[in-house]
């Protein structure tokens, strides 16, 4: 099954969001930033693997977004 991953603008949206997720009965887990920095370098080590340099640069934004 694919998983959709939204990023709510601010804790109303956020707020929302859940609230309605409840409401339809789907399953939801709120990431921590631990987990956001964990999948952004999971990004990076992926281009990495396709491509033969990747710069500090690339590696540091991918673990920000």
């Amino acid at each position: 099954m694919e998983a959709i991953l939204i990023k709510p603008a601010n804790e109303e949206e956020a707020t929302l969001l859940k609230s309605m997720v409840r409401k339809m009965k789907v399953r939801y887990t709120v990431l921590s930033d631990e987990d956001k920095e964990d999948y952004g370098m999971i990004r990076a080590i992926l281009a990495a693997k396709n491509s033969k340099v990747v710069s500090k640069e690339t590696i540091t934004k991918k673990s920000k977004s």
